[in-house]
């Protein structure tokens, strides 16, 4: 009897000691797999995809931004500071070239390429030396770099100098996951052409965030960006938009008549007719003195007191549009006021993707302010993980307009989400976020010349996606494959041992 438990405990442990040699293999091929793979994504940048996958044909929604020029005969040059073969040969410039190409193709008339070697000065086209040094100073006389990686644009007296990063956007990796080519070209071209510039300044030393996307959608809208430090300083007089974006500490209130606080200087500029963007997380700390100054204006964030006695933010839960299993997330509908309607008219000429939201706290409307985008009427708010109100359609997105003593007029539009303007739904060819935002710039703040409708080459997020994809699908069949080998390996063993 002990003998054949003595057999039974060898078999066992023969067969305990093959399933382990086999899984550690198993692991390591992965290991293995996965170190190679890392490798050959960093060694050979393959979250770049090639130029000859995507159709860089002009869409055509930006003609009518030139029509003018071309009926009276202007010129735009666009300037490459490096020879032809160069920026072809180029991963980034070789983009901008083939659209840059496109629009002079397009418009043969208006639109004209040059070359010119950034050490020698001279011309790949004419032969004859250019002065670069004179667009070393943008039209602000603020200085600008020039480089090899630079495009020049030029029409008449104006100028504007970007770089091949402006015409992508890229993720917190800094890996590009899109080519905005035409959307870029386009409004840099009308800048050019424009008579005026508006400028844009983001407010700072709040903990403000912006994503870098919303900085260039700026760009593209016509205004030059700036920064200003209210605590030191009043808003410029050149300022035709303010941008408060996602502070997380409250504005310096007023102390006395003698001491000009952020709150005046913020106060004084909306007494002149100065307009406001607002964006806020839903998730920070309340800011009493900021919020308090958008209450006066009618927009008034949706708290719920809790057991603490600390106010927190009511976010909305929509589970009629919703996107995403827990209703977080989910695409906006428009209000039916005439703002609303002439933003949303716009849109829709476009395109016909909705403005996706996610984290948005509720907004109460008093006074002269009016909602632009609201939720379905299944929407609920819900406060520190617990409901707080009954289904309902809520405010998401609002704007005041304030008529000055002076008879001037100041738009304040206030979304308590971060979400609007990341680079995530801005590139996004399934909403219309940058549409959006567009059509409120021209439509609330009278910016002119928006680049609607162009869609970016999404190339970088979908090789990302394709490869991470393939890989999950090969650990999920090594990961199927180990306990069955494990289970195969173990039941030949015993079969080969009872008949031996």
């Amino acid at each position: 009897m002990s003998n054949l438990k003595g057999k039974a405990m060898e078999i066992v442990s023969k067969d305990k000691f093959s399933s382990g040699i086999i899984t550690a293999l198993v692991i390591a091929i992965v290991m293995v797999f996965n170190a190679l793979l890392y490798t050959v994504v960093n060694v050979f940048d393959l979250r770049i995809a090639y130029t000859e996958e995507f159709d860089y044909s002009l869409k055509g929604n930006t003609d009518h931004l030139f029509e003018e020029a071309i009926n009276e005969g202007r010129k735009i040059k666009i300037c490459f500071c490096a020879s032809e073969l160069d920026v072809k040969s180029s991963k980034t410039l070789g983009e901008v070239y083939i659209t840059a190409n496109n629009f002079k193709e397009k418009y043969s008339s208006l639109v004209e390429l040059d070359f010119v070697n950034i050490i020698t000065k001279k011309s790949e086209v004419t032969g004859e030396y250019v002065n670069l040094s004179k667009f070393a100073t943008n039209m602000e006389g603020q200085k600008t770099s020039i480089q090899k990686t630079s495009v020049i644009f030029e029409s008449g007296k104006n100028h504007r100098v970007v770089s091949d990063a402006s015409f992508f956007t890229f993720d917190s990796n800094m890996y590009i996951t899109s080519y905005n080519g035409e959307e870029v070209m386009a409004s840099m071209m009308s800048w050019v052409l424009a008579d005026e510039h508006k400028k844009a300044y983001f407010t700072q030393h709040h903990g403000e965030s912006a994503d870098p996307a919303f900085a260039n959608l700026l760009a593209c809208a016509g205004y030059y960006v700036d920064v200003v430090d209210l605590r030191k300083e009043k808003v410029p007089d050149d300022a035709s938009l303010l941008v408060i974006s996602n502070p997380t500490s409250d504005f310096e209130a007023s102390k006395d008549s003698t001491v000009f606080a952020e709150m005046d200087r913020l106060l004084a500029y909306v007494e002149r007719g100065g307009n406001l963007f607002v964006t806020l997380d839903p998730y920070a700390k309340t800011l009493p003195i900021l919020e308090g100054f958008l209450a006066s204006h009618g927009i008034t964030l949706s708290t719920t007191e809790i057991a603490s006695g600390k106010r927190v933010r009511n976010i909305v839960k929509d589970s009629e549009n919703a996107i995403t299993a827990d209703y977080f997330t989910f695409v906006a509908e428009y209000s039916s006021n005439a703002l609303a309607n002439k933003i949303s008219d716009t849109v829709k000429k476009n395109g016909d993707g909705g403005v996706m939201l996610k984290d948005v706290s509720a907004i109460t409307l008093s006074g002269n302010a009016k909602a632009l985008l609201k939720t379905s009427s299944d929407a609920v708010l819900e406060a520190n993980g617990k409901t707080v109100s009954e289904k309902g359609s809520y405010c998401i997105a609002a704007y005041s307009e304030y008529f000055t003593e002076s008879g001037g007029k100041t738009n304040i539009f206030v979304v308590p989400s971060i979400y609007l303007t990341v680079s995530d739904v801005l590139i996004a060819n399934g909403y219309s976020n940058k549409d959006f935002t567009y059509a409120l710039f021209e439509q609330l703040y009278g910016a002119e010349g928006m680049p609607y409708g162009c869609e970016p080459l999404l190339y970088g997020s979908q090789t990302l996606e394709n490869l991470t994809m393939g890989t999950a699908r090969i650990y999920t069949t090594i990961a199927l494959l180990v306990p069955t080998v494990i289970l195969a390996v173990g039941v030949a063993v015993i079969i080969r041992r009872k008949y031996r």
